[in-house]
């Protein structure tokens, strides 16, 4: 069975576009360990595919490298059930009834896909969608326990193409540590694949469970929680107020006001906020090294880890450590 998205570009003649299994080094960073890489070069876009099966299950890694605005048309062979998470990059997608769907970085969606689909435009920019490909048997165990597995087995069932969440998923701490794992794990061998195997049914019991308690209200509240979330599942990164802005298709100016509205301060003390108490829970576990935890906050070396958290706390990362004690 063909488990993979592909993807046409849209007005570029058969001639332009190559397809390698080699990654160039300016590439390097962007390989995966489950699968080797397929890249397909053009000029407007290259893309970078991972893909890896486990008893009709499937991974999928698939990197977008974006020159120049390009539309690109998803192409399946035959009807697929996945849940794909937005890891890099903002996208809109439109929907079979010609509805726009977006799909905020940090977010996910679950998605019945069959037939021909409507084709995705993309500005420049790099763009990264890590996606679940689930099989019927795995989706049927859970029918009689999830109202979205019921719901999505019976669309798969009827053929039918459907966005199975309305509101998209956020990708909370366990999923974005599952999407990293997953991504950074040799699947070689048979042990390895059912391996694999176990830890789809892992993601998809998650997504299931979140789904149907699912309690968000609305649009702003799901944009501005994915913006929180992803801040802190991405403690490394220095980000920025008009990166995040122009990712989440909102103005500076008006993120800026949502957090000293709904968070009671500006975004760099939020994003400071953030790394101090991960720093803080960081070192109350012996076994993690100040060097490490630093490394893990982005910062350059222990010393500057160190200023920024006396200068926070009022003691350094090894008095936190000595005494033992959590401040409130």
């Amino acid at each position: 069975m063909n488990v993979t998205i592909e993807y046409g570009i849209v007005g570029i003649p058969e001639h332009h576009i190559k397809i390698t299994h080699q990654l160039p080094p300016q590439y390097a960073a962007y390989r995966c360990d489950f699968a080797e890489p397929v890249l397909v070069t053009s000029p407007p876009v290259d893309i970078i595919y991972h893909t890896t099966v486990a008893d009709g299950s499937s991974l999928s890694n698939n990197i977008f490298i974006v020159r120049e605005p390009v539309q690109l048309l998803p192409k399946v062979q035959e009807g697929l059930s996945v849940v794909c998470c937005m890891i890099e990059g903002s996208i809109n997608l439109s929907h079979t009834d010609m509805t726009t769907v977006p799909l905020l970085q940090g977010q996910y969606g679950c998605f019945h896909i069959v037939g021909p689909q409507q084709a995705v435009l993309l500005s420049p920019g790099i763009y990264e969608i890590q996606y679940y490909g689930f099989s019927r048997d795995m989706l049927a165990i859970y029918t009689h326990h999830s109202k979205l597995a019921k719901l999505w087995l019976y669309k798969m069932d009827m053929g039918m193409p459907m966005l199975l969440t309305p509101t998209p998923g956020i990708i909370w701490e366990g999923l974005h540590h599952l999407n990293h794992e997953l991504k950074f794990s040799v699947v070689n061998t048979g042990l390895r694949k059912t391996w694999l195997l176990g830890k789809l049914q892992e993601l998809l019991i998650l997504i299931l469970e979140q789904q149907d308690n699912n309690t968000i209200s609305s649009s702003h509240d799901v944009t501005f929680n994915t913006i929180k979330t992803f801040i802190r599942n991405n403690v490394d990164k220095e980000l920025t107020i008009s990166q995040l802005a122009a990712t989440y298709f909102v103005s500076a100016s008006k993120l800026r006001q949502s957090f000293i509205k709904y968070c009671g301060m500006s975004f760099s003390d939020y994003q400071l906020k953030v790394r101090m108490e991960r720093a803080r829970a960081l070192c109350l576990e012996n076994e993690v090294s100040i060097a490490h935890i630093a490394y893990v906050l982005g910062y350059k070396n222990p010393s500057a880890l160190t200023k920024v958290y006396k200068n926070y706390y009022g003691e350094t990362p090894s008095e936190t450590r000595k005494n033992g004690l959590v401040i409130k």
